[in-house]
């Protein structure tokens, strides 16, 4: 996927028939949310590959990390997430063995390496580690928009609403 945590572990995944409970989160909120793929495929793969394979907490999952419960999305932010579980990046570098050499700053974000610091690390983005499959983009309140007076009422769309609080 280009994206290390995800890849990580699914290589795991690949070679052991195992995954931890954040590494599933992960990946199925990824596929389903991120790529926006159905989600009966990543249950589907998860069914044939996982040795510890149950079917109902299997399929529920996947269905809940699609958001298809209609509770709460759980939405995993997977940069974030290696950040925090992985802080090190031993995980990563373990399963993705390419990314060794990767500087610390870099090891989560790869594609951020310049030229000259991928060539110093033996690691070539779209060469010896794919490029991401999807630029990701998360919510960034903006800040160049003066502040409004809470006290006013404001026009929108043809109508007025109080703000309230």
């Amino acid at each position: 996927t280009g994206f290390p945590f995800v890849d990580a572990n699914m290589r795991e995944l690949n070679a052991t028939g195992f995954m931890s409970n954040r590494g599933r989160q992960n990946v199925a909120s990824f596929l389903a949310l991120d790529l926006n793929q159905d989600w009966r495929y990543g249950a589907e793969w998860f069914e044939h590959k996982l040795l510890d394979y149950d079917i109902y907490s299997n399929w529920v999952s996947w269905c809940m990390a699609a958001g298809m419960t209609g509770g709460r999305v759980n939405k995993f932010n997977v940069v974030k997430q290696a950040k925090d579980y992985d802080p090190e990046g031993e995980y990563v570098k373990l399963w993705c063995p390419e990314l060794k050499d990767v500087p610390k700053e870099y090891i989560f974000e790869p594609w951020k390496m310049s030229k000259d610091a991928q060539e110093r690390a033996g690691c070539r983005i779209g060469v010896d580690y794919p490029e991401r499959v999807k630029e990701m983009k998360v919510f960034q309140p903006r800040t160049d928009r003066p502040k409004k007076d809470k006290k006013k009422k404001e026009k929108y769309k043809g109508g007025f609403y109080k703000t309230i609080g």
